[in-house]
């Protein structure tokens, strides 16, 4: 069975397999279905939480971890100081000791552990303390992986069998992505990233079954940004897009935050594409609610009417051999696409639909 490892550091974090070892350990956190009761008396020496999660690729560790980092400090730290950004010193380094554990001290463990190294110590990974706003957030998405490989690495210095599965690693990239919130134990699940992943992972099962998602859970996209524009969370303003409009009736159909770009590897994105991909829009939803894989996108000006695209959840080839998944098409030749006009420093023009507006 897997030995104990310490990480490397001022704090007294451990990593393992399922043998407590004598390191002045207070606190337990076990990654895996496990309970102290068998331990009568000697229980009562630690304080303990459990979250009872499978090893598989499609369990959701990210919801967790909030209460997981949480707790990890607050036993390395029990005066309650939750510092982030290195503000730890010797001075203050802590005496309680924090176990971590699964069944192998392999995957489970070392995701909470390595979860909460990016929360704790962000400079160490190429971040710094977390004010989300539009380019924070792209720059953590750009740098998520590098900061997740980083953390692991850490880990592995001193438990080289450390290897999260590639499920809990992109679980990782979005705990950082994020900037790693846990002010509350719902404070992964309220995140618009998270929501857009569980989406994402509806959207995969529909497509495993092929079937169409249920149509009461479809989200469509304009909709969701004025929820988060009204909790300020609006992409910042775009400058020299283009919009895309109806060939016939001149009908905004999607503005510039709500295309989606496939350029291909080693092919410039341009003209040589005859489809223009766009976001699921709420002026989708009559087409959509028919049930149906695939079909044709018409314009939502009920005086116009001419079909403008496609789409297939199962996804579409472009014609610069690009796939994507899924995929709601704007055909060129029936569309055009002109210079976006600015409405403000903060506002977002919708495309046509329920919320939509010219």
């Amino acid at each position: 069975m897997a030995t104990l490892s310490r990480i490397p550091g001022e704090d007294n974090l451990f990593v393992g397999g399922n043998h407590l070892y004598e390191n002045n350990i207070t606190h337990v956190l076990s990654a895996i279905q496990f309970s102290f009761e068998k331990w009568g008396e000697e229980a009562k020496r630690f304080k303990h939480m459990s979250i009872d999660i499978d090893d598989d690729e499609s369990s959701d560790l990210l919801v967790r971890f909030p209460a997981a980092v949480r707790f990890i400090d607050g036993g390395l730290y029990p005066q309650g100081s939750e510092t982030r950004e290195g503000e730890a010193t010797a001075a203050s380094s802590p005496r309680n000791g924090v176990y971590v554990h699964c069944a192998m001290g392999k995957s489970r463990s070392v995701s909470c552990v390595v979860a909460y190294l990016l929360y704790k110590y962000p400079h160490r990974f190429g971040g710094q303390q977390f004010i989300e706003t539009p380019a924070s957030t792209q720059r953590r998405r750009i740098t998520a992986k590098d900061a997740v490989n980083s953390a692991l690495q850490c880990v592995r210095e001193t438990r080289p069998a450390a290897e999260p599965n590639p499920g809990f690693m992109r679980q990782l990239e979005l705990w950082w992505e994020m900037g790693c919130p846990a002010d509350d134990d719902g404070a992964v699940e309220r995140h618009p990233t998270y929501q857009k992943w569980l989406y994402d992972g509806m959207l995969q099962e529909a497509r495993d079954m092929k079937m169409a998602p249920d149509t009461e859970q479809i989200r469509f996209e304009d909709e969701v940004r004025v929820g988060e524009e009204g909790q300020g969370n609006a992409a910042a303003p775009q400058k020299d897009e283009k919009e895309v409009r109806c060939k016939k009736c001149r009908r905004t159909l999607a503005t510039p935050d709500f295309l989606v770009s496939h350029t291909p590897t080693g092919q410039a994105a341009g003209s040589s594409c005859a489809h223009v991909f766009i976001e699921t829009l709420s002026w989708m939803r009559p087409m959509l609610e028919e049930g149906a894989l695939d079909g044709r996108l018409v314009c939502p000006n009920t005086k116009c009417n001419a079909t403008v695209g496609r789409f297939a959840w199962q996804g579409l080839q472009c014609t610069c051999k690009e796939w994507v998944v899924p995929a709601f098409s704007l055909n060129r030749s029936r569309v055009d696409e002109v210079s976006s006009r600015p409405v403000g420093p903060t506002a977002i023009r919708m495309p046509p639909g329920r919320n939509g507006s010219l």
